[in-house]
């Protein structure tokens, strides 16, 4: 998900409350959250914070009420509107005063963001990141020259690419454990990334095979899971999975954010061929229906079906990416792309789906672990 960029509207100076003369004035309190409810009659709003908290935002006719384009680092290019126009879904950052049960604010101005313009900003900044970005295992890391190497996948195999990561303009962020959200990626610096690390990295390609020059780098230590499903939850939104490589059971939970995807069996059986032959003759420049010469993981997933959790039965073959957790018996699923049975088995894995060798699942199906902002 895109990280919100809300907090940098608060650069804004809110109006201070009087206070008596022998006290500092009081700061005006926030609350930043989603539309939940509107009642334009009672000039009300109902505000879910990222806790789950539940405010109520009471508006009068002082309230001063603000769009503000996603992104925006000041609200001097935001325009007027009025409560009629904050709709359920809005993202809005009400300032007041607060309760002091801090069930309710008193607002003097809310800035409004509208879930069709950042909708459109995700978007645009997802396509951004699929254009000019690349994916990738981390195989070195240099802190003296300040360079992180990875290995760059692509349909049918991987390339080393070179990061010059030194710069001090280059944002980096890691992956919270327990979370999928990338909204919940905080920010990090070059020493935390290690080897085995899952890396994206936005920025321009090197001229003439020199180092890839980034702008954001986002990374994360990361765990796949593969194996039959043994159990579900479809009420709690979670599914047991019997890991292939342990043997021991996984209880995977499927949220809102988690990306299902399911492998038709025709596209199974193409899988197979292509990653057969690719073990007899070298990488052959993608699975079949992949884009020639390019493309990586969020392209072959994207191209998989959707799926409901509802949809998955016991003894459905699934994999499972997720960020690595304190409970190893648990994940909090990224990715989970069911329909493994329709992969042939390797023949040189001896028909195992674990994750010890190149001949077993094609490696753009690896790589869920790291979702675009």
């Amino acid at each position: 998900m895109t990280t919100w960029l809300i907090a940098a509207l608060l650069v804004s100076p809110a109006p201070a409350i009087q206070a008596p003369a022998a006290e500092a004035p009081r700061k005006a309190d926030s609350v930043i959250g989603d539309v939940a409810a509107v009642d334009a009659g009672a000039r009300k709003l109902m505000v879910k914070t990222g806790s789950g908290t539940a405010v109520e935002v009471r508006a009068d006719d002082k309230t001063a009420f603000l769009k503000a384009r996603p992104g925006s680092s000041t609200l001097s290019d935001a325009t007027p509107v009025r409560l009629e126009d904050v709709a359920v879904g809005d993202r809005v950052l009400a300032r007041g005063r607060l309760a002091e049960d801090k069930a309710s604010l008193a607002a003097r101005q809310v800035v409004l963001m509208s879930r069709g313009d950042i909708g459109e900003k995700q978007e645009a900044e997802r396509a951004d990141w699929r254009r000019r970005g690349i994916l990738g295992i981390v195989s070195a890391v240099d802190p003296v020259k300040g360079e992180i190497t990875v290995q760059a996948r692509r349909m049918g195999g991987a390339d080393p690419v070179v990061i010059a990561a030194a710069g001090t303009n280059v944002g980096f962020r890691r992956y919270a454990p327990d979370s999928v959200k990338f909204s919940d990626a905080r920010p990090s610096r070059l020493a935390e990334v290690r080897v085995g690390d899952q890396l994206r990295a936005l920025g321009q390609r090197g001229a003439d095979g020199g180092p890839f020059v980034p702008e954001q780098i986002v990374f994360g230590t990361f765990r796949t899971v593969a194996g039959p499903v043994a159990q579900i939850d479809a009420a709690g939104g979670e599914v047991t999975v019997k890991d292939e490589e342990s043997g021991k059971p996984v209880r995977v939970a499927v949220g809102p954010d988690t990306r299902l995807r399911r492998i038709p069996p025709e596209m199974g059986a193409r899988l197979s061929r292509w990653r057969e032959g690719a073990s007899a003759a070298g990488p052959p420049g993608g699975p079949p229906g992949g884009r020639p010469g390019g493309g990586g993981s969020e392209d072959l997933i994207d191209r998989l079906p959707a799926t409901t959790l509802a949809e998955v039965k016991p003894g459905d073959r699934v994999l499972v990416a997720s960020t690595r957790g304190a409970d190893p018996g648990k994940l909090n699923a990224i990715a989970l792309v069911a329909g493994l049975e329709s992969l042939a088995p390797p023949r040189a894995a001896g028909g195992r789906f674990g994750r010890g060798g190149e001949s077993e699942l094609p490696p753009e199906l690896m790589d869920l672990g790291l979702s675009i902002p």
